[in-house]
Order: structure tokens, then C-alpha cells, then sequence
């Protein structure tokens, strides 16, 4: 390969990696000034056959030129577009691998991967040829290759329970997969501009996210950088200008920086290695984008790498580092102590450097650097561990994840789930002991719980954070620390199912609910099936509508017709998709909408407590709980009952009195549209234009305010607002308050109690 093309994906060695980026002409060598202008088709320099010999320990040699030799033979008189020969990528694939450290059984897979798929080799010919599991790994590639990410919703979601799949048999065919999917990228100049802007999308969707779960940040990075090349080639060229701009200022500092640091540190370190990292345009752009800052205000583009021997020593070289340059506020990240999810281990400081110049800092010891640039092919030694690798620790997730796929009935709701376990961001949160939780962004005090234990998730009534009471809906960030509060009393609630983020979390809380009250959820399955096919005007016999259902229990994988039932009604399949599976005209509308008859209970009123029909019900002032929102009912002597949030203090304090638990009923709501009454308050700098914004807000979202209360602190140049409005749900006023919090000069803005 060349050192354009390798920039990114090359150890490092002291004394080199000083580039940053743009120091090249382009990631592939091609000229950056236009991408859509494609040179002439000549083929793109890669590393040799001999060169990958040279990578591959002596003893692996052998198997290694009988798959070369193999591929070379099949693939004889194939090129691909840029009019190289076919052998070419195979060998480009194979490099990659071994440059990952993978064993030998994979290189020799990458030498093969396209056999199945481009000649008319088959699987038994492979078995009988190369040793296990040569031919598993290459036919795991083939149908990874296969998948179209760019199709329909069904056929990406299969799709992806597929790979997750693969990659729970054996990660390296997904790994091998990575190499391809990568030396592909450094060739879609030679594809027509759409195919090149659809392919760099799916790469960004899904290949590079996954390159960063497995903790390979040297793929991840540069499939980024080549994906937005065709996908904002407009920001890519103005961002590669602006890089260029200043090479040989940068260059300097970058060496002046190094000296200066080894000369301080060396005589305590002899054996450091310190050199310049490239950062990659890619993340430099997704920060200006974050940000919404312009190029000029990116400060930290030098970038400087320390590698040392021991945990210790890298907090004592932070702490030198920071004698001699001034640490920025606000920007050191311990992901040593704390690693992320991906094992990734280092710590981040800015500091002020030479000149006045920002410089961005990571200190690491060379294992952390090879894990950090591997992930978990640093791990994957199949000489010494032999299959055990695969049951390594790093990899829970991912068995927990293909457990899960498997298990999952509905298509619906599945993709967004895939990518929010397998791709989206973590937060990193810790128990009052100290111990880390890692979830996934948006994660809540819920989901906290049952990452904890099963038994704290199904006993949780409330939680603090940082030693404040907060609500269940609350979104966990960074460094908070968590405290489930329980009671023996304490139970899961149906609408923890909407509250809830991880798999996990909502897998437990439906298997809670489906073994408590199975009856009422068949039942509920059913009204669904009714409304739904009310609103389109059908009316199907019940005994038509249980043939259909009986029908359709084999393309759901469920034994009875009250197993797909609990199914509908709780919502992991939806009414529609159930429906248009047994009969599609059902799911059309039959003749002009009419206006439905209201569903709701007589005499029930809003909310619905359980087993006590017609009982006077009130909704308690001191939490004022809205659709939405879990419930629990206290009986009140003489005068019905009082329904409370289900995470009201005054709730947390009955619990601990025997006699006053006993007086705790369960309640639901009864969800028929009704508006329902509620406090919020903002705090807010005081200014100009403020109570005329918050109105607007909470009109355009459909909310009537009743009354209003506003009051100024002049002392602190704040004002505190208080709105009493009619809301329909939860949902309606969270979003509402979410919009509230993004205006300029908001301090918070949440329920409140009526003010006095």
C-alpha cells in the first residue's frame, strides 16, 4: 500500500506518525481539488503479495500462499472497475488483516472472501482444500456481503440481526468484512456518484459505528474520512484547504513540541515514545458541526501522542506535562480509571503550549495504544487461546445482543434498536460504591437499575442523582452517580416500557408484566385488533379475526393464539403490522372515516384502580401526576382514593410504614384524550422578550395556560414563571419542557407545585 493510502491505519514508531491532516494530497492520493472529476483508471497502489508474506509470521506462510495461489487462480482475467486485476483487493484485504495481528486461518480468509461469491468455487471445494475454519469465515463474509443496508426497513433490519448474528458465531468474519468494506472505500472514485454517495451513507451508518464497538479506531477513522468525501465533498475540500493553509507552521510546532517534551521528560523516561497525531477530518468537521463552530475557532489541531510503560506513569507524565503547559478547564477526560465501552483506555488533557499554541494531549501505555488502535483483534491470538477467544469478556455484549435478536418477534422498532445498542454514544455512570455502568446515551435511572441486578430493576421506586431525588425519566450524562431507592412492595410499571432505553431493561419489564397479569394483556391484544380495524371501518367476526391470527403464528414464531395476543397488547407488535399480515384489505380503509365512538369505560373517569369499580378518585396536588406518568392509588378514609406519581416522595414515605403500604392500590390511567391540569415553572435570566418566548413555546405545542405567575430577582437578575396548563400526556409536556430548555439564558424549567 502506499503511505498516502496507509496514513491512518500504519503503527506508529518513534520518531514517525508527525503527520496531521491534509499534509497529504488526499486520503487516496487522488487530487482533492474536485472529487467528482475521476482520474484516469489506473490501478491504486497496494501492498504486494511479498509484502504480505513479510507481515505474517514464517510458520503461517505456508497456508497463506496456497489461499494466494487459490484466489490468484479463480480470479484469473477478472478486474474490477479501476482496471486492476481482481487478485489486487484480496491481497489489499489480506494486508489489512495482518496488520490487525489476526491469525493466520483469517489472512488466508481474506485472501479468499470473494471466491464464493465471484467464481464458481463452492464451499465444499474450500473445506476440502483448507483447514476449518477457512471455509466458515469465508462463507460468513459472502452473506455479509450480500446484505443491502439501502433497502427496504424489513430487509435492513434482517439484515442487521444477521451480521449480529455472524458476529456472535465468530467476530472475524465481521472483521474481515471491515478490511473489504475499507479497501472498497479507497476505490469509489471508479463508481458512477450516486453508488459512491449511497455506499459512503451505509459506511457511515453502520460500518464505521461498528469498527468503533470493536474498539478498531484505525479502520473507524479512516472510513469516516473517506465517507465524507463523497458525502459533504464540498465542507471536505474547503476543510482540506483550510488545513493546508498553515502545514509548515504546524509541522514545526509539532517538532518543537517533541523536542521540547522529550528533552523534559526523557531523562525520568528513557523509554517514552512521543510523536504527532494525525486527527481525522472527520472528527474535526463533526465538532465545527456539534459545535457550530467555524474552522478559525478550532484551536486544537495539533495533536501529540505520549506512550509509556506503566498505569502509574502515565498520571505522573500528566502531571508534568501540566507543570511546564497549562491545562485547559474543562477539557482532561480519564478514560484510564473509566474505560469506554470499547475497552478503549487513555487520558485526554488541552493544554496551552509552545507559542500560545492549543495542543491536544493523549497519554497511554503501548498496550493501551494497541488495544486502542486494534480493539478486539488485539485479543484475538487463536494460536495460544484457540476458540475460548470468543467467549472473552470484551464480547458479553454481543452474545447478550444475538440473544436478544434472535428472540425478537417484530420487525418494528428493531432497527432503531440495533443501532442504539451496537453504535450510539455511552454514558458512564457509577453506583454510590464506585462501581462504573456503562448505557447507552438517553439512558434512565430505570435502565440503571436493571443493569445493576434484575431483583433492584423489579424492586426500583425511585432514584438519586448526585444526591438529588429525581424522576424515573430522568436522563443519566456522564459521571452521575446513581442510587436506586426499593421496597419490597416496589414493582415494575407498564409504562416504565416507554421510559425505559436498553433491551434489557424492557425485555424484563414485559416478562414481569406478561407473568402478572396475562389475562388483561390477551384482553387488551384484542381491543387493538377492534380499534384498529374500527378506524378503518371493518367489522370482522371474531371467529374470522381468530382464524387469521391462528394464520399468522408461524411468520411471528409463537405457539398460541393468546401468546401473539400478549404480544399486540403489549405493543411489541403492532395492531397494523398484525393485521396487514392477515388479510391487507383490513388494514385499508373501507369507506369514509367516520367519527369513532369513544371506547371509555362508563363511570370509570380518568383513571382506572383495580379492582374497585366506580370508586371517587383524586388526583393529589403534591406531585399532580398527567397521563403518562406511572400512578399508584392511596386509599384515604371516608373520601376515595388520592393517586400519586408512583415516584412521589410522600409515595417512597408509605411505603416504609407496614400499615400505610397495605393502604397502596395499583392504578392506570384511563387514556381517552381527556386533558388533565399541571404546574410547570422556568427559571430563566431575566430579559427582554422572556415570558412573550415561554407562551409561544407552550401554545404552539397545543397547551392551554389557565393562569400565569411571573416573578422577578433583580439581585440575581432572574425571573421564575409559573403556568398552570392542560395537557393530555406526559409525552406532550416533556417535549414541551425540552423546547423550553433550549431558549437562551434557561436555568430549568419542570413540574412544580400550584404557587402559593
Amino acid at each position: 500500500m502506499s503511505r498516502s493510502d496507509q496514513q491512518q491505519i500504519e503503527t506508529e514508531s518513534p520518531g514517525a506518525g508527525n503527520e496531521l491532516p491534509g499534509e497529504t494530497p488526499s486520503l487516496d492520493g487522488a487530487p482533492v481539488d474536485d472529487p467528482s472529476v475521476l482520474p484516469d483508471r489506473v490501478p491504486v497502489p497496494e501492498v504486494t503479495f511479498e509484502g504480505l508474506l513479510a507481515m505474517t509470521p514464517p510458520e503461517s506462510h505456508a497456508l497463506i500462499q496456497k489461499a494466494y495461489d487459490f484466489a490468484r487462480k479463480h480470479h484469473e482475467g477478472q478486474t474490477r472497475l479501476s482496471g486492476e486485476p481482481y487478485i489486487h483487493h484480496p491481497v489489499a484485504v489480506a494486508g489489512y488483516l495482518a496488520e490487525l495481528h489476526l491469525d493466520a486461518a483469517s489472512v488466508a480468509a481474506g485472501l479468499l472472501h470473494d471466491v464464493l461469491e465471484d467464481t464458481t468455487v463452492r464451499r465444499e471445494q474450500l473445506d476440502k482444500e483448507f483447514p476449518a475454519p477457512i471455509g466458515e469465515l469465508v462463507q460468513g463474509v459472502t452473506k455479509i456481503g450480500k446484505m443491502n443496508f439501502r433497502t427496504t426497513h424489513d430487509a435492513q433490519v434482517e439484515n442487521l440481526r444477521l451480521m449480529i448474528l455472524a458476529m456472535a458465531k465468530d467476530i472475524r468474519v465481521v472483521i474481515i468484512k471491515l478490511c473489504d468494506r475499507l479497501h472498497n472505500m479507497k476505490t469509489l472514485k471508479y463508481l458512477p456518484e450516486e453508488k459512491r454517495i449511497a455506499i459512503s451513507q451505509e459506511t457511515m451508518d453502520i460500518y464505521a459505528p461498528l469498527a468503533n464497538r470493536l474498539g478498531i479506531s484505525r479502520i473507524k477513522g479512516e472510513m469516516e474520512d473517506l465517507a465524507m468525501r463523497w458525502i459533504y465533498p464540498e465542507q471536505y475540500q474547503k476543510l482540506t484547504r483550510h488545513i493546508a493553509t498553515k502545514k509548515k507552521e504546524r509541522e514545526r510546532i509539532v517538532q518543537e513540541s517533541i523536542r521540547h517534551l522529550s528533552d523534559y521528560l526523557k531523562g525520568s523516561y528513557p523509554h517514552l515514545i512521543i510523536n504527532g497525531r494525525p486527527k481525522h477530518f472527520y472528527s474535526i468537521f463533526k465538532k465545527m458541526r456539534e459545535q457550530n463552530l467555524p474552522f478559525e475557532q478550532i484551536y486544537d489541531l495539533t495533536a501529540l501522542r505520549v506512550l509509556c510503560e506503566t498505569k502509574t506513569q502515565c498520571y505522573a507524565i500528566l502531571g508534568l506535562i501540566h507543570a511546564i503547559w497549562p491545562p485547559l478547564p474543562g477539557r482532561f477526560k480519564d478514560y484510564v480509571a473509566t474505560p469506554k465501552k470499547n475497552q478503549y483506555q487513555s487520558l485526554h488533557t488541552t493544554v496551552m503550549g509552545l507559542e500560545g499554541t492549543i495542543i491536544e494531549i493523549q497519554i497511554r501505555t503501548k498496550e493501551m495504544h494497541t488495544i486502542a488502535e486494534l480493539g478486539i483483534a488485539a485479543h484475538w491470538n487463536y494460536k495460544e487461546k484457540g476458540v475460548e477467544v470468543q467467549k472473552d469478556e470484551r464480547l458479553t455484549w454481543l452474545r447478550q445482543l444475538s440473544e436478544w435478536v434472535t428472540d425478537v418477534k417484530e420487525s418494528e422498532g428493531l432497527l432503531d434498536a440495533l443501532k442504539q445498542d451496537v453504535f450510539a454514544d455511552s454514558v458512564l455512570c457509577f453506583t454510590p460504591n464506585g462501581d462504573v455502568i456503562h448505557l447507552p446515551a438517553g439512558a434512565t435511572p430505570i435502565d440503571f437499575a436493571y443493569a445493576i441486578h434484575t431483583g433492584v430493576g423489579e424492586r426500583c421506586t425511585g432514584a438519586k442523582v448526585n444526591n438529588l431525588m429525581v424522576t424515573l425519566r430522568t436522563q443519566l450524562h456522564n459521571g452521575d452517580v446513581v442510587e436506586i431507592i426499593t421496597a419490597p412492595s416496589g414493582h415494575p410499571s407498564p409504562d416504565w416500557l416507554q421510559i425505559a432505553v436498553t433491551q434489557r431493561a424492557k425485555q424484563k419489564i414485559k416478562h414481569w408484566l406478561k407473568t402478572l397479569n396475562l389475562d388483561e394483556w390477551i384482553e387488551t391484544g384484542r381491543r387493538k385488533l377492534n380499534r384498529f380495524l374500527e378506524e378503518k371501518n371493518h367489522r370482522v367476526p371474531q371467529a374470522e379475526l381468530d382464524e387469521g391470527l391462528d394464520r399468522i403464528l408461524a411468520e411471528y414464531k409463537l405457539p398460541t393464539r393468546n401468546d401473539l395476543l400478549v404480544e399486540i397488547g403489549f405493543g411489541s407488535i403492532s395492531a397494523q403490522a398484525a393485521i396487514t399480515r392477515m388479510n391487507p384489505a383490513w388494514a385499508q380503509v373501507l369507506m369514509p372515516e367516520r367519527k369513532r365512538v369513544s371506547t371509555r369505560r362508563r363511570g370509570t373517569g380518568p383513571i382506572i384502580i383495580q379492582g374497585m369499580q366506580g370508586v371517587p378518585t383524586k388526583i393529589s396536588s403534591c406531585c399532580s401526576p398527567i397521563p403518562g406518568d406511572p400512578i399508584i392509588g392511596f386509599i384515604t378514609r371516608g373520601r376515595g382514593v388520592t393517586v400519586h406519581h408512583a415516584n412521589c416522595k410522600n409515595v417512597i414515605r408509605l411505603r416504609t410504614d407496614e400499615e400505610d403500604a397495605a393502604r397502596l392500590v395499583p392504578a392506570q390511567w384511563n387514556m381517552d384524550g381527556t386533558p388533565h391540569t399541571v404546574w410547570i415553572g422556568v427559571l430563566s435570566e431575566d430579559r427582554t422578550g422572556l415570558l412573550n418566548d415561554i407562551t409561544g413555546i407552550i401554545t404552539k405545542n397545543n397547551l392551554f395556560i389557565n393562569r400565569c405567575t411571573t416573578n422577578s430577582d433583580a439581585a440575581k437578575h432572574t425571573a421564575m414563571l409559573s403556568f398552570e396548563v392542560n395537557v393530555q400526556s406526559a409525552a406532550q409536556l416533556d417535549a414541551v419542557l425540552e423546547e423550553i430548555l433550549r431558549q437562551r439564558g434557561m436555568i430549568s424549567a419542570g413540574r412544580r407545585k400550584k404557587p402559593a
